[in-house]
């Protein structure tokens, strides 16, 4: 059997690696391009919501496995994962949130991102970047599995063409979504919940019967106007400006990435898809 990966990134699918508690292979798409000889189509991440977006990621992953079900490897897979992650502010309307990525606009790069964070933390307070300044954030990560016990399960997707996550949404994922967002505790380190959603909850032509796992992982703390970087190289994205509720004067690029990675949003997150394997062992 075989476990299937939805990312490009080495680093993202090394840490999946190390971090699975299973005996299954685990590839992710670029192996699966070698292997199958095919390029993979790229899911088109539009949405405003992280559940359509990481759902759009599950519909490529899908599509593809049934069009290629003869295929040695890809017959062997029977998961898919794949995750979709961001920072959230309360104060700012939970942004940057799924825009995370591309907040601070054109080019993109970490330091547009967080020089944007800054400015808006200063707006929020009408403060200038030579006053400290804190917001209570936390960092989210929507890991969404699919299992596939029986392909033919999901032939729906042959008479189906979706290649946006827009095309998705929906006011029952977004209420569902403002759910759970709203339901993290601030004050926790972090923590996790598994839910599971309807295919039908995505689209109403697709069937009731098939779920879609959720293991919703998230990490508090606050973001600083200001960035701290004690360990030179460490940290990335929004890391130098987050201080986890574990290391209230450290920010996530002032740690080692061993401390980092087992209170993350994507441990927590990791922990709960864990917890479902031993359970289903």
């Amino acid at each position: 059997m075989t476990i299937l990966i939805y990312t490009g990134n080495s680093g993202k699918l090394s840490e999946f690696k190390n971090k699975i508690a299973s005996k299954d292979a685990i590839i992710g798409l670029t192996e699966l391009a070698k292997v199958t000889e095919q390029k993979l189509p790229e899911a088109n991440e539009n949405s405003d919501l992280f559940s359509t977006n990481a759902f759009i990621k599950l519909y490529k992953a899908l599509e593809f496995i049934y069009c290629n079900k003869d295929h040695n490897i890809v017959r062997d897979i029977k998961s898919v994962i794949v995750d979709d992650s961001g920072l959230c502010v309360p104060k700012l309307g939970f942004l940057p949130g799924v825009h995370s990525a591309t907040y601070g606009g054109l080019p993109r790069s970490d330091a547009n991102n967080r020089e944007k964070l800054a400015n808006e933390i200063n707006k929020n307070f009408n403060l200038s970047r030579e006053i400290e300044h804190r917001l209570q954030a936390f960092f989210v990560c929507f890991l969404f599995e699919i299992k596939i016990h029986d392909i033919e399960k999901f032939s729906f997707i042959k008479n189906s063409s979706f290649i946006q996550a827009s095309q998705f949404v929906n006011a029952e994922l977004e209420m569902f979504e403002k759910k759970l967002l709203d339901s993290v505790n601030l004050l926790n380190v972090g923590n996790y919940k598994h839910l599971n959603l309807s295919f039908n909850s995505f689209h109403p032509t697709f069937p009731k019967e098939n779920l879609v796992d959720i293991y919703f992982g998230y990490c508090c703390g606050e973001v600083s106007n200001r960035e701290q970087n004690l360990i030179p190289g460490a940290g990335h994205g929004y890391d130098s400006q987050f201080y986890s509720n574990a290391y209230k004067n450290l920010s996530f690029a002032s740690i080692t990435l061993e401390d980092k990675n087992t209170i993350s949003h994507r441990a927590f997150a990791m922990e709960a898809l864990n917890k479902s394997y031993g359970e289903n062992k």
